[in-house]
Formats: structure tokens, sequence, C-alpha cells
């Protein structure tokens, strides 16, 4: 090839300019416009009101375009997502995640991020005491996000018997003070109240504290499951009730004789009281197949997750099996997904948009196998049903970087 002469060169660094190559001029190289392209996958974004084929380009962190057809030659990496679901970033608002610190807690990684789980929100596994520690070597060291709600004792769940120990360690003012130094990962206050008529006075006090906590910075409750009116009417909007399908050991019934989901429990949705289905030792099968026929289902979907529920010998296994238990009792895919994605999001105020592959919004992405096949699922008293349909996580991305992935076509 022979060499240009110097006009030739000024000439093709004029038409470079223009961004129109002259002739025998060589194009330069474009920069790409995004850094990762989920391309050709079923987008199911209940946030957006949204279920259909889409392209999901990412750069700097951020969801930077949602649409069709965008040209693969603009990624830097794809991700060939056809056949297959993308949702945002699955939001566990319920597990337990103090790894090392308290006996039954896990490593947050490894039912999130590597189980497609982008977000997870401990249920108070942390007080005031003990959160410092939870902070510094497990949510400052996890790839997936991890938040918390305080709980209104200060040892946390050091103990099960947290709150009745000594009714000193129950303290509103230290909370406050814990909170207000950590308001960027502390979202809530938990509170274990027992929830049945008997010992009804204590779990008053201790809701009334924790009341006082929640209030004074402004931050919803969470409280574990109870059908007394008493402790009901201290919910207020935005508070969230928790376990729902309890067997009768683990907490009082939401039901009544009949089978029929209780009044007081169909009011909470009307007082903006968010119900949490909170897995763990909490699901019994009848119970959760009357509710279900009775037309009612919790807001949210979440684990509980802790060492005993874990896979292979948990009942819980991850949270895309317990979506299974769900698509089994009735709901549709898109509807178990809004209550891991768009629902949780709305509970809690995190501190960036998640729950949504809205442009602008944490470039969270969660993408999915839907199959159908036979499912095995288990409940706390090892009843056992048969579901038909499953998920099973393909790829996580996280903050944009692709950090798990099995059996897809990356470019």
């Amino acid at each position: 090839m022979r060499n240009a002469s110097r006009r030739e060169f000024l000439g093709c660094v004029g038409s470079a300019a223009l961004a129109v190559p002259a002739a025998g001029c060589a194009r330069p190289p474009v920069e790409p416009a995004y850094d990762l392209l989920i391309a050709g996958g079923r987008v199911i974004d209940p946030a957006q009101g949204l279920a259909a084929v889409r392209d999901v380009a990412i750069t700097g962190g951020r969801v930077a375009a949602l649409g069709a057809g965008v040209p693969r030659e603009q990624a830097r990496q794809t991700i060939d997502a056809g056949g297959r679901i993308v949702t945002p970033g699955l939001i566990d608002l319920h597990g337990h995640v103090y790894d090392r610190g308290i006996t039954i807690s896990v490593d947050p990684d490894l039912v999130g991020v590597a189980r497609g789980v982008t977000t997870i929100v401990d249920g108070g596994s942390t007080g005031a005491t003990t959160f410092a520690g939870f902070r510094k070597y497990v949510i400052e060291r996890a790839e997936t996000s991890v938040y918390a709600l305080l709980n209104i004792a200060s040892i946390g769940l050091v103990v099960t018997n947290e709150l009745f120990l000594d009714p000193q360690i129950v303290d509103p003012e230290a909370a406050i003070r814990v909170v207000e130094a950590n308001r960027d990962r502390i979202l809530g206050i938990k509170v274990r109240v027992r929830g049945h008529r008997d010992g009804l006075a204590a779990d008053l006090e201790a809701l009334r504290r924790a009341r006082e906590a929640a209030d004074a910075v402004r931050l919803p409750l969470m409280m574990h499951w109870s059908n007394e009116s008493e402790l009901l009417d201290l919910l207020r909007p935005g508070d969230i009730m928790t376990h729902p399908f309890n067997p009768p050991r683990a907490g009082p019934s939401l039901l009544d004789e009949e089978g029929r989901v209780l009044p007081q429990i169909r009011a909470l949705a009307e007082r903006g009281v968010v119900t949490d289905f909170a897995h763990g030792g909490h699901l019994q099968w009848d119970i959760a197949e009357r509710a279900a026929a009775d037309g009612w289902f919790p807001d949210v979907l979440s684990t509980d997750i802790h060492r005993r529920h874990m896979a292979p010998d948990g009942v819980v296994v991850d949270l895309v099996t317990m979506l299974a238990k769900f698509m089994h009792l009735g709901l549709s895919p898109e509807q178990v997904i809004e209550r891991v994605t768009a629902r949780p999001a709305g509970a809690l105020g995190f501190p960036e948009e998640i729950g949504t592959l809205r442009p602008g919004a944490a470039a969270d992405v969660t993408v999915l196998d839907l199959t159908d096949e036979p499912i095995e699922m288990v409940d706390t008293n090892g009843d056992v049903r048969t579901g038909a349909r499953r998920l099973t996580p393909v790829a996580t991305v996280k903050s944009g970087n692709l950090v798990m992935t099995q059996g897809l076509e990356i470019g």
C-alpha cells in the first residue's frame, strides 16, 4: 500500500472531523455507546407496566436505554437473553445476613448475586449495640447491596427472645442514635412481638417503644405477625406486617373459623400497611391455599433466609424457588416478579432508584429461565406440593457489572 501524501492525509483528517470519510480514507474507530447490552429478552418491569421483548443498554452503572433493536455493535459487551425473562434486580425485603456475627445468618452473596438477588434487607439481626460490626464486616464488603431494619432490642438476634430477656435492652433512644448515624443503610425499625393474646401487655410495651423510635426517625416499622387489634391499631401507613402464613405454633392465624381471611387483616391494605410473606419457618401450605382461594396474597414476597433454610435441606432454598411456590398458588410470573421488584422498592426508602429498568435507574438486572417442569416444594411442616413451573437465575448484573452467568451467550 502506498504512503498517503500530506494533502491526502490532511483531507482524511478533515473528513474525519465531519464524520464523513473521504474516498480512500479509513473510517475512524467508533467508541461504543454502552458498556453492556442485554439483548432480546422479555423484559418484565412492573414499575413501568412493561412485559415485552426489549433490549437493556447500560452505561456507567446506570440503565442508559430501554428499547427494541439496539445495535449490538454499540455495546462493549452483549448478553444474548433471547427466550429468557429480564427483570430489574430482584429484591429480598427480609433476610438474615449478619454472617459470622449471628449464628443463623448467611453470607449475603451466597443468597444474593449468586442467586439473582441484587439487594437484601436484613430483618433485624442487629440492634443499636451490634449494628456497627454488621456494617463494617458485612455491608461494606458484600457485592450484593445490603440494607437493614434495626432491631428495637439493642442486642439484636444474639438471642431469640431478645425483646423479653431484659426490658432495658428495648431502648428507643439508642436505636434513634444509631439510625441517625447510618441513614444510608438503615431503612426501618424491626420489632418481634409474639403476637398472641397471652403476653399482650409485654408486646404492647415493646411495640410502643419501637413506634417511638420509628416515628422519631420518620421510618417504617416492621412487626411480626399478629391478628390482635390492639397491636394492629398501632401500625401506620407504610409499616410492614410479616409472616402471614404461620403454622399455628408460630403465630396467630390470618384465617377465621371458616377459613377466610380475617377482616382486620384485609383492612391492612386499606390502611396502607404492607404485608410481607417472609418464608423462613412461616409457611403452612393449607393456610396459604385457603388464603389464595379467598383471593388474598401478601404484598411483598421475601425469604426470611437464614442458615437452616438454605439448600440442600432447607425449606426456603432461595428467592426464586420461593417464587415457584406462589406461581403454584395462582400468581402469574408477572405478579411474583412485581412482588420482588417494584413493590419492595416502594416499601422502603432506598437511597437510589432500584426495582425498575427505567433509564437513569441503577443498573441492577436479573435474567431468568422460566421452564415448565415439575418442582417439589416443602413447607415448614415438611408437607410437599409439586409445582408445574420454576424460575432459575442465569445472569446477575450488579451496578452495571456482570457478576454471575450460566448458560448464556456473551459477546
